[in-house]
Formats: structure tokens, sequence, C-alpha cells
């Protein structure tokens, strides 16, 4: 492990010397996308904070310095959500680490990385020159907070949007703006057409959804969708106001 003389920044991640070249920038990535997350969530008046990489030559350390007109209270703030977060998740505390779904999936990203290298370095987080591990624990905490629950039939409205996963393949999901997690759909091949030709637009859609064990939707077995209008193409005040004094 590094020392803190070595360390180049306040926030800083120590990637060990087991990594592949692939999983070393796949390390990289998550770790500016853990540093974007709780930058955002402390996003705020004033002066945007914007950060530098700097690499200790020789090394594995990657760290990001923040601009000088950086606001001192925000960066504390950040600083400490930063150093929280993966503590709280190793302790299971999911919803006390007080991370975004997004922040979250990437420390797990850099926690299966480590559960693939059990006997070398690890990874290390610095934070204010002070490390904290990110053990492969916290991808298993995850996981099981993640898994799902229970299940029930009811309908979610969204839109629908579709992404590459790791492998290449096609995964379709419905964002829905109760929930800061898109939701998966699971489409029969009979549907395949329909929610391709409504790629992008505002839908319902009713099946079978799967829950986490906090309430929170995580996919739906898709069986009926239904494309719904947009907000340009609601009735107006006017187009209704007849309506409304019941002429």
């Amino acid at each position: 492990m590094a020392t803190p003389d070595q360390i180049p920044t306040d926030l800083t991640i120590d990637l060990g010397d087991d990594l592949s070249p692939n999983e070393f920038i796949s390390a990289i990535r998550n770790f500016l996308g853990y540093v974007t997350e709780i930058t955002e969530a402390q996003k705020g008046d004033g002066a945007d904070i914007t950060w530098t990489v700097r690499v200790h030559e020789g090394s594995a350390l990657i760290g990001v310095e923040p601009n000088p007109s950086a606001p001192k209270s925000r960066l504390a703030m950040i600083y400490k959500k930063a150093r929280h977060g993966p503590i709280a998740l190793v302790d299971g505390n999911i919803e006390d680490a007080g991370l975004s779904e997004k922040a979250i999936d990437h420390l797990k990203n850099l926690s299966n990385l480590v559960g693939k290298h059990q006997n070398g370095k690890g990874v290390n987080l610095w934070v204010e020159k002070k490390p904290i591990n990110i053990s492969s624990g916290i991808a298993k905490v995850i996981r099981e907070d993640w898994k799902s629950d229970y299940y029930d039939f009811g309908t979610v409205e969204g839109r629908l949007e579709a992404i590459l996963d790791a492998a290449g393949g096609l995964k379709i999901r419905v964002r829905d703006f109760l929930y800061p997690r898109a939701i998966n759909c699971v489409v029969p091949e009979s549907l395949i057409n329909k929610v391709l030709e409504n790629f992008r637009r505002r839908v319902e859609i009713e099946g079978r959804i799967h829950y986490r064990r906090n309430g929170t939707p995580i996919s739906i077995e898709v069986e009926v969708l239904q494309e719904l209008p947009e907000d340009d193409e609601l009735p107006t005040a006017d187009d209704v106001r007849g309506i409304m004094a019941g002429t």
C-alpha cells in the first residue's frame, strides 16, 4: 500500500499492481464516476467544482485535484461523503451511505475488481491522505440489497431507453421520474418491434414487477405496452375550459 507522502491529492485511488489494462481503465472510469456523482450531490450556488487528474509517476496512484476557486465548504462535504460512503457499505448500511445509485454502482464495480484479485494489494481510496479499503465485501452487500424480494402485477410509466451492457447486448429500460434508477424491462419476442417503435417515448407498461426489499422496483416482465402522449400533445387549459365549466 502507498504511504501518505506518495498520495498526490486529497482524493486519490490506489489501484495496486494486479489489474489488467482493461481492468485498470475500468477502475479509473468507476473512480472518476464516483467522484462525479458525489460532486453533483453537493452542487450549489457559486463557482462550479471541476477536477484535474493527477498521476503519481511510476505508480498506480490516480488522484483528482479541484479547481482553485472551488468552495472549501463544499469540498469538505465532498471529502466527507467520499470517505463515509464505502465505510457505510462495508457495514451493510446502504441507506446510511447517502449515495446515489450510480455512485453505489461505481463502488460495486470497483469492489468486483478486488474480488478477482484476492492475493493482490487491493484497491484503496485515499481521502485527505487517509486510506479506505475498497473490499470485495462491498459488492456482496450491494448484491444482497439489490436482490428481488417479492413481485406483484402492476404498471409503470416512463420513457423507454436502451443501453448496451458490458457484454454488448441490448438492455431495454424504462425511466420513471418517481425512481432514481431505471427499471429493466424483460420483453417477450412478440413485443420487440413495438418496444423499438416507442424508443425514447413515454409509455405505460403492464406486467409482473419485481421489487427490492425496500419497495423499489427492479424490473418488469412486459405483458402490455401502451404509448402515452408527450406533454406538448396533451390538451391545453383552453382546450378543456368548456368541459371544466360543464358546457
